[in-house]
């Protein structure tokens, strides 16, 4: 009688689920992957959406098709709500429930509020694409609000965004947000008689604070070069419908609060009885990924808190959910004969820093790659390669190219259309979104 095939399941379809079942497929396993979506998104360029330089089918690509003709790897829909690790079943949204032998969380992570229930209502988020699309809704709203305005202060208002938090995601978005408004105000809105106001603020003494202070200084010089206010040193203390205030005292009169300051584990971290690191709250595991008692269960990327080389937690970005999903697909593969075993033959975890990167407008990046350090053009070329090099789908990488290579030859932002879409639900079908979406 043949042995029965483990059913691996992987729930998130973000960059370390991906990876994980690549190295999966073809294997003697059965792999399920589940998501609330059916897509893949390449979140770093989601605020290229936000800011009317991509479309969202630009930067996302459907699970199915990159498994498609897979032997052994599947897709199911679903929004996971809690875990049974005694009879090894996820349950789902809809009353679904998924059995597993083994399982992978990937969950991924979402915007980190940090308590403050009042921002979390008034801020607008750019963690996912229907985020993105709403923000770049919002924005373009703001224009045809500020051009309808007679009085110049409320003009003004809805001419000044605030960005909050200045790693990766702040400074490329106020670069973006800065160039698309230099693009389109002088020739499509004469109705606006006042120059946008775009403030970064960020709680450390320097922008982009992963990298060195030299990277962070230019990126800064450069944000004001576009004639974005960077305020370090302060965080944002409340905000309102009209108004953001500092905590340094100084209230803004904005009607666009962007929020990139942080992230945190999905809620599927918050799983009874499972151990979490203190500070952040993500699950614990061990040098293998395992959470510690469930032998059969594994967590990687943003949602685990595996610990480095130098003993702090590994950073909640796409490389090294990565690196992790690859290696928690080979370690699966080589214990399938005994996957609670208490001496696994794989050598621990190590994560390769490969280096970080980020763009801050037409021309100018800063990227930390190892020992190298790199600004201006050769850094915004660096970074444009890599990122056309983990798009996924051939497709994608020439529509992204085509539209990178428009915006720099004709200085041109197509993608400007306001669209107030409703929430499409088929008969009889479960609902798939979560509070997360």
């Amino acid at each position: 009688m043949a042995e029965k095939r483990q059913r691996v399941v992987i729930v998130g379809a973000g960059f370390g689920g991906l990876e994980c079942a690549k190295k999966l497929e073809g294997g003697p396993t059965d792999v399920l992957l589940v998501d609330r979506h059916n897509y893949h998104v390449f979140s770093p360029l989601l605020y290229q959406v936000a800011s009317s330089l991509l479309n969202p089918s630009d930067i996302a690509y459907p699970v199915r098709r990159v498994f498609a003709g897979s032997p052994n790897v599947r897709f199911r829909q679903a929004d996971v709500q809690r875990i049974d690790f005694e009879a090894r079943e996820l349950h789902c949204a809809g009353e679904v429930v998924i059995g597993y032998d083994q399982l992978v969380i990937a969950a991924g992570s979402t915007t980190n509020f940090f308590g403050n229930r009042a921002i979390e209502h008034r801020a607008l988020g750019l963690k996912s694409l229907s985020e993105a699309l709403q923000l770049r809704n919002h924005i373009l709203g703001c224009l045809e609000a500020a051009s309808a305005c007679e009085d110049r202060d409320e003009q003004q208002a809805w001419m000044t965004f605030v960005i909050v938090g200045g790693g990766p995601t702040g400074v490329e978005y106020a670069g973006a947000l800065a160039e698309l408004m230099k693009l389109v105000l002088e020739g499509e809105y004469p109705g606006i008689a006042v120059s946008p106001r775009i403030v970064v603020v960020e709680g450390r003494d320097q922008l982009l604070g992963a990298f060195s202070k030299k990277l962070g200084d230019y990126a800064e010089r450069r944000l004001e070069k576009l004639g974005v206010e960077v305020v370090t040193g302060t965080v944002v203390a409340s905000a309102d419908d009209r108004t953001v205030t500092l905590k340094s005292g100084e209230v803004i009169d904005a009607r666009t609060l962007v929020w990139s300051a942080g992230v945190k584990p999905a809620s599927l971290a918050d799983v009874p009885g499972v151990p979490h690191t203190e500070r952040s709250r993500r699950i614990e595991v061990d040098p293998h990924f395992r959470l510690r008692g469930e032998s059969r269960v594994f967590a990687i990327g943003d949602i685990a808190g595996k610990q480095d080389a130098d003993g702090g937690e590994l950073p909640m970005l796409s490389a090294p959910a990565m690196q992790a999903g690859r290696y928690v697909g080979e370690f699966i593969m080589a214990h399938l004969s005994d996957p609670e075993t208490e001496s696994p033959t794989t050598a621990p975890f190590r994560y390769l820093d490969k280096g970080t990167m980020a763009t801050i407008g037409r021309n100018a990046a800063v990227c930390s790659l190892g020992g190298l350090e790199m600004t201006g053009l050769l850094g915004w070329l660096a970074w444009l390669l890599v990122h056309i090099y983990y798009l996924i789908g051939y497709r994608n990488r020439l529509v992204v190219l085509w539209s990178w290579a428009w915006n720099y030859i004709w200085y041109d932002r197509p993608v400007r259309i306001i669209t107030r879409a409703k929430r499409a639900r088929l008969p009889h079908s479960p609902e798939l979104v979560s509070s997360e979406d």
